[in-house]
C-alpha cells in the first residue's frame, strides 16, 4: 500500500520523537518521508548506519497504522498537522537544528506572524510580577502590526501573557507539553479554549501524550523557537523560565528580563541575567520595542493613586482601595484593621471588587490593586 507525504512524516516525528535533527538528516538524504518507506531492508539499515532501534520502527508496519489513525483525529476535531516544510509551519522554528518534525496546531492563526514575543516566567508569579507582564503586554498592543504573545498556558506568568493578550486583542499562542486531548493545566482548559478561538494552542506531541517532566523542557524549545525575542517576567534562581531564555540565546535571538528588588527571590533569576549581560533590562514596553525596532509603545504610566480611584457612592469600598493603594499587597487582617470593618462585611465587599476587576487576590489571602 501507497502512503501519502504526511502520513509518512507524522509516523517518522514518532520514530524519531527526541532525536528531531537525525530525522530531518535521513529524510534530507532520502528525499522525502515516503521514500523511507519504500526502502528495502539493506538499504534503509545503510542510511542509519545500521541501528536495529530506528529500522526496526520504521518496518514496523503498526507506526503507519498510527499514524493514519492520528491525522483521522485531527481532522476530526479540526487540527492542523504540520510538517516542518509546510508553508504553514513557523518558519522561526523551522530556523533551529531541534525543530520538530511536526506540529500540531488547534486554531486558525497565522503561525508565521510579522512579529512574535514569547513571555515566560514562575508559576508562583507575585503581584509585582504579574503586574509586570500585564503592563508590559497591554503596552504593545499600540504598535502596528501586534505582536503574537506566546507562552506555556501554565500558571502565574503564563497564564497572565495570555490573558493580558486577549483581553488587548491581540493574537496568542499557547505551546502545551502534552497533546491536544490532554490540555495541562486541565484548570486552563476554558483558557485554552478561548485562545484556540482567535489564536492557536500548538504542540509537538500527538494525543495521548502526558506531561512529563522532560516534556516541559522539551516544550520550550518551541516557545523560544517561535517567538523573535523573549520576555522573562518573574523568575526565582531555577525555573522553566530559565531554561527559555538559555534556549532564545543559544538560537541568537533576543531575550529582556524584568528587573526586581535584590531582596525579592522571585526576581532573581531575572536580576541576574542582567547582570550576566544574558538579558536586556526592560521596564516598560517602549524598552522592548525599542530594542526590537517595532516602534514606540504605550509607557503605560503608572497611575496616580487619588486621580485613579473610580468614584465610588459607597465610602466603604473606597475605603478598601485607598488603604490598597497605600500599601500593597495588603492582607486580610490588616485591611479589616484599618477599615474597622466585621469579617463577613469585608468579605462580601473584597469579593465584589475582585468580581468587577477592581482588584486581585493573591497567595496568603492577600490584595492589591488590579493593573
Amino acid at each position: 500500500m501507497e502512503y501519502g507525504f504526511l502520513l509518512c512524516a507524522v509516523a517518522l516525528s514518532k520514530v524519531f520523537a527526541y532525536k528531531c535533527m537525525e530525522g530531518r538528516q535521513l529524510i534530507t538524504a532520502a528525499g522525502d518521508p515516503q521514500e523511507i518507506f519504500r526502502m528495502a531492508p539493506k538499504e534503509l539499515s545503510g542510511m542509519v548506519g545500521g541501528r536495529q532501534e530506528i529500522i526496526s520502527a520504521i518496518r514496523d508496519h503498526g507506526i503507519l497504522k498510527w499514524a493514519e489513525a492520528e491525522l483521522e483525529w485531527c481532522e476530526q476535531y479540526g487540527i492542523r498537522a504540520l510538517y516542518i516544510e509546510d508553508p504553514g509551519y513557523p518558519r522561526r522554528l523551522a530556523e533551529c537544528c531541534d525543530a520538530p518534525l511536526i506540529l500540531f496546531c488547534k486554531g486558525g492563526i497565522d503561525l508565521n506572524p510579522e512579529r512574535a514575543l514569547a513571555v515566560v516566567g514562575t508559576r508562583k508569579a507575585t503581584w509585582a510580577g504579574r503586574t509586570a507582564c500585564i503592563r508590559t503586554v497591554k503596552g504593545l498592543s499600540c504598535i502596528q502590526p501586534r505582536p503574537a504573545i506566546i507562552s506555556g498556558l501554565a500558571y502565574g506568568i503564563d497564564a497572565a501573557a495570555h490573558t493580558a493578550a486577549l483581553e488587548a486583542g491581540m493574537p496568542t499562542i499557547a505551546v502545551i507539553p502534552c497533546g491536544l486531548d490532554t490540555i495541562y493545566p486541565t484548570r486552563h482548559r476554558d483558557l485554552a479554549a478561548r485562545i484556540a478561538t482567535t489564536g492557536a494552542v500548538v504542540t509537538d506531541f500527538p494525543r495521548g501524550s502526558a506531561p512529563q517532566t522532560a516534556h516541559f523542557i522539551r516544550r520550550n524549545r518551541i516557545i523560544a523557537g517561535m517567538a523573535d525575542a523573549t520576555l522573562l517576567a518573574e523568575s526565582f534562581a531555577k525555573g522553566g523560565g530559565l531554561i527559555t531564555t538559555s534556549l532564545a540565546n543559544s538560537y541568537d535571538r533576543e531575550v529582556f528580563a524584568c528587573p526586581g528588588r535584590v531582596t525579592d527571590e522571585s526576581f532573581e533569576g531575572c536580576n541576574r541575567l542582567i547582570f550576566n549581560n544574558q538579558a536586556r533590562l526592560v521596564i516598560n514596553a517602549d524598552d522592548l520595542s525599542s530594542s526590537m525596532g517595532w516602534g514606540a509603545a504605550d509607557r503605560l504610566p503608572e497611575k496616580k493613586r487619588d486621580a485613579t480611584l473610580p468614584f465610588l457612592e459607597d465610602e466603604t469600598r473606597g475605603m478598601i482601595l485607598k488603604c490598597l493603594e497605600r500599601e500593597s499587597p495588603m492582607d486580610f487582617e490588616r485591611i479589616m484593621e484599618l477599615t474597622g470593618m466585621d469579617f463577613r462585611t469585608l468579605s462580601a465587599l473584597l469579593m465584589e471588587l475582585e468580581i468587577n476587576g477592581s482588584i486581585v487576590s493573591l497567595q496568603g489571602r492577600k490584595y492589591a490593586p488590579a493593573p
